[in-house]
């Protein structure tokens, strides 16, 4: 369950736009904190598919659009864990529910206050060679600055249903995915270095390192043919009828 859950907030905090054709991001990632691996990370995007393999964590994620379906890959355990957009929603949902009795005071010491947004423009910035602009958005505790080039696009179709599917989480942090998703889904562009602090604990750093816009390889997408396939909407259904 921690394992999916991992997937689902990297797969939200290091996505950003709309519309383009494929995408291929290399970056360098640095920091500490619950979500934090150093390594080097590879994000693929086509117009219904991504995938971040992270040699660091020795973790890929694979999320198919099309078919609603997320695939988290562990080349330690050689086990691919699959979870279609319908289990994860009955999962986060349960999740909520158990959150409800949470008192606000806890919440709001472990998120912050998620309805205190506010964006900066801290001028402009240059990865690769592109030109950036620099954003500071602060939600409750997590400040997330990034500097995003606006000459580039995300290729994913019909992004907000996509991200709709997989930005629900329980509670506060529930909120706080929401408005992360909000805020950068106003940003016009591809975010080339972004740094996060303050949520969990986390100081990460991630900088691109290489740009492709070639068309990306079918292979790309293959799940290791020699891995156990698990059922994690089955595992997650049991752990919390466990709980309950």
């Amino acid at each position: 369950m921690r394992t999916v859950v991992a997937a689902v907030c990297s797969a939200i905090l290091s996505t950003a736009c709309l519309l383009a054709g494929d995408l291929t991001i290399t970056s360098q990632v640095t920091g500490k904190g619950a979500f934090a691996k150093d390594g080097v990370q590879v994000q693929y995007f086509n117009a219904s598919r991504m995938r971040l393999n992270h040699a660091g964590a020795r973790t890929d994620t694979f999320i198919d659009y099309g078919q609603e379906v997320m695939y988290t890959i562990d080349h330690d355990k050689k086990v691919v864990t699959k979870v279609t957009f319908k289990d994860l929603q009955a999962a986060m949902q349960s999740l909520e529910d158990q959150a409800a009795g949470m008192p606000e005071m806890v919440t709001k010491m472990m998120f912050g206050d998620v309805s205190d947004v506010k964006v900066e423009q801290l001028g402009p910035d240059t990865v690769l060679g592109h030109p950036c602009k620099k954003v500071r958005i602060t939600l409750g505790k997590m400040v997330q600055e990034m500097s995003v080039d606006p000459s580039l696009q995300m290729p994913i179709k019909d992004y907000a249903k996509a991200m709709s599917m997989l930005n629900r989480m329980p509670g506060q942090a529930g909120l706080l995915f929401k408005r992360i998703y909000e805020e950068t889904a106003r940003l016009k562009g591809v975010p080339l270095r972004t740094h996060v602090t303050g949520l969990m604990g986390m100081d990460v750093t991630t900088v691109a390192t290489a740009i492709s816009t070639a068309a990306i390889p079918e292979s790309t997408w293959a799940l290791p043919a020699d891995y156990t396939l698990k059922d994690g909407g089955k595992e997650m259904k049991r752990g919390l009828k466990d709980k309950g």
